[in-house]
C-alpha cells in the first residue's frame, strides 16, 4: 500500500506551518521506507488532486483554528467532510471536493484518506516559527501520527 503523508499549511503564517513541519518530522521518521512518501502543500485547491493521485492511502495533517488546546489532534476521515457544491475560485475547493472530482475524471486517488487537525490559534501573524504552545507537541503529534500509519489506519471518523 503506498502511503502519501501530505502537510498542508503557510511556511510564513506562525501555527499555520505546523502541517508542514509534522509532515518534515514524519519524512524522518519514515526515511528509507517505500511505501511511504512525504509532501507539502502550500497552495490548496486543485494541487491537492495532484499531489493525490496513484496513492493508495492518504494521510493530510494541517493546522486547524479552534479553541481546544493548541497542538490537540482530531481526526477526521473524508466523510467527515461536504463537498463544496460552489466557489468563487478554484482555490475554494476543500479536499473532498478536489478527489471526487478525480475520481469522476477516472484518476486513480485514494479511497482510505485521514485528515489529523492539530488545533491551533495563531494563524495570522507573519513568523517562520511555530508558538511555542503548539512547538511544544510536535513531538507528540508526530507520535500519535506515526502510530496510526504503522498499524495501517482505518476509515472510521473524529476521535
Amino acid at each position: 500500500m503506498r502511503t502519501l503523508i501530505l502537510g498542508i499549511g503557510s511556511s510564513i503564517l506562525t501555527d499555520d506551518a505546523v502541517g508542514i513541519v509534522v509532515a518534515g518530522k514524519l519524512g524522518e521518521r519514515f526515511a528509507g521506507r517505500r511505501d511511504v512518501e512525504i509532501a507539502v502543500n502550500e497552495e490548496a485547491g486543485f494541487t491537492l488532486l495532484e499531489e493525490a493521485i496513484g496513492y493508495d492511502r492518504l494521510v493530510v495533517v494541517d493546522a486547524i483554528v479552534s479553541e481546544d488546546e493548541p497542538g490537540q489532534v482530531t481526526r477526521y476521515v473524508l466523510g467527515d467532510f461536504a463537498v463544496t457544491a460552489h466557489a468563487a475560485s478554484p482555490h475554494g475547493f476543500n479536499l473532498a471536493t478536489v478527489l471526487e472530482f478525480g475520481r469522476r475524471q477516472g484518476l486513480r486517488v485514494p479511497d482510505d484518506v485521514v485528515v489529523f487537525g492539530i488545533s491551533v490559534r495563531e494563524v495570522d501573524t507573519f513568523g517562520e516559527e511555530l508558538t511555542p504552545a503548539v512547538a511544544g507537541r510536535v513531538d507528540d503529534i508526530v507520535e500519535t501520527i506515526a502510530s496510526e500509519i504503522e498499524r495501517g489506519g482505518s476509515q472510521e471518523g473524529p476521535d
